[in-house]
């Protein structure tokens, strides 16, 4: 139990974090390079006790140096915006303490994320679905591609991988890096995960795929598993699920979605077709913190087979932690984790508040935005499209006529840049080829289309800016 003065400071800190809430500011300044802006490097030194009031002012210089996540300025990542339900359920779990491994130690945010589980796997399309929730996309990548492992050789759980014939992967060249991080951690290595090639829009393409698939046979290794991508991280490209689906079911391999960024899709009438066919695949990845606002870090895998995750984590011997009685609610059963915070809860109020309903007004309103800012880009005469506007990524490029097409590139993180330091708006830049785009996220549900305006008004006039000092 806290004591009587720790109480009155926490008091003071929770006005600290309502004042920090209404008063939002920018602070983008000086963030791509290192620099003792905060105020903190004096304050490391963790050897001695630290008084309460200089704690306050440790918290002072943190937040008022904190890049705003929330600010409707913020296009850099793939998440942005403040949560009042996801919070709460974040506090919560932070007061009550508690971790996911049993049962007896969590009742209530089992129940519920059993709950959430099921209903997401209904969504995806399972019908007797199964899953956990995991510390990131990343994670839940890695789980699938471990899931594919087992499945076609169960007995590496006992025996590992000695003897077998190799094992190759398949994703997209746009596909997120973890399933590269996948392959070395389940013991396959870099050099057996295989980029399949996209068309000019970002997708993988299905012949390529066959041909490497039929390629790997020939040559006496063994295809396990691809990886499609629901949502690529700098397009935002949605991979042909059904086309995919067709050849991994020719070819007995296990299709895992990747929706860590587009599988809210699903909650949307208007956009699910991006995700048609999802029910054929056999693990999906769905990150909450991304597209449904949920404070980070909230990710669920899941996996058409209900048994899976089970054979694959259980361990004998545990006696001292998971008891025969709850053999289906110790949820530590079925996780990598052993220990693991309540992330269920922040999803569980938020979606309670908003419903299904609310969520796909969301979502539809993210995706009307995306399409306002594409229209921004294709008005504008000095504003490139690179790659057609799919779900909520827009990539564009500067491409003034005062520059060689070569310096056009370099043009392109300096405007990125220059907006950063003067504090204007955060927005991040990727290469798609050879070439140098901003990529432009929308994610906040705040957003507005004027919010989109003063963005483009702000970058045309650093084009400008930067334009006219070359001269100079």
């Amino acid at each position: 139990m806290p004591k009587k003065h720790e109480i009155q400071f926490l008091e003071e800190i929770h006005s600290k974090i309502i004042n920090y809430l209404a008063k939002p500011e920018n602070n983008f300044e000086d963030i791509n390079e290192f620099s003792d802006k905060p105020s903190l490097i004096k304050h490391l030194e963790l050897k001695t006790p630290t008084e309460l009031n200089k704690i306050n002012e440790i918290i002072d210089k943190y937040l008022s140096s904190a890049l705003r996540t929330d600010s409707t300025n913020f296009y850099n990542q793939l998440y942005s915006g403040f949560s009042s339900m996801g919070y709460i359920g974040e506090l919560i779990a932070t007061v009550t303490n508690s971790s996911m491994y049993t049962y007896e130690m969590s009742p209530n945010a089992t129940i519920i994320e059993k709950s959430l589980i099921k209903k997401m796997s209904e969504l995806v399309g399972y019908t007797d679905g199964f899953g956990t929730f995991v510390n990131g996309g990343s994670n839940g990548n890695l789980i699938a591609m471990l899931s594919a492992r087992h499945k076609i050789y169960p007995d590496s759980k006992s025996d590992g991988l000695f003897n077998q014939k190799r094992l190759i992967a398949f994703v997209s060249e746009e596909s997120h890096y973890s399933f590269v991080k996948a392959g070395i951690q389940i013991g396959i290595g870099i050099n057996q995960i295989k980029m399949v090639p996209c068309d000019e829009n970002g997708h993988m393409n299905t012949n390529s795929l066959k041909i490497m698939i039929n390629n790997t046979i020939k040559n006496g290794n063994c295809p396990f598993f691809v990886g499609a991508t629901a949502g690529t991280t700098v397009r935002g490209a949605f991979d042909p699920i059904n086309q995919i689906s067709d050849i991994c079911n020719e070819f007995n391999i296990w299709l895992h979605i990747d929706g860590s960024w587009g599988g809210p899709v699903l909650l949307s009438k208007k956009y699910k077709y991006l995700l048609e066919s999802s029910e054929r695949s056999d693990s999906f990845t769905w990150c909450c913190h991304k597209m449904m606002g949920i404070p980070l870090v909230c990710t669920a895998i899941i996996l058409k087979d209900k048994n899976l995750l089970k054979n694959i984590n259980e361990i004998e011997n545990t006696d001292y932690l998971f008891h025969d009685n709850n053999d289906q609610f110790d949820l530590g059963r079925f996780s990598l984790q052993c220990g693991r915070k309540v992330d269920s809860l922040k999803l569980f109020l938020t979606w309670k508040y908003f419903g299904d309903i609310g969520f796909e007004r969301k979502i539809n309103h993210l995706f009307k935005l995306a399409k306002y800012a594409e229209s921004k880009v294709i008005q504008s005469t000095i504003l490139k499209l690179i790659s057609p506007v799919e779900s909520l990524n827009i990539c564009f490029q500067p491409q003034p006529k005062q520059l060689l097409i070569n310096e056009w590139n370099d043009f392109t993180i300096s405007c990125r840049d220059e907006l950063t330091r003067n504090g204007h708006v955060m927005v991040n830049y990727a290469y798609i080829g050879n070439v140098c785009c901003i990529r432009l996220i929308i994610v906040n549900f705040d957003q507005k289309e004027n919010d989109i305006d003063m963005f483009f008004n702000l970058f045309e006039k650093t084009i400008s800016q930067l334009l006219n000092d070359d001269i100079k």
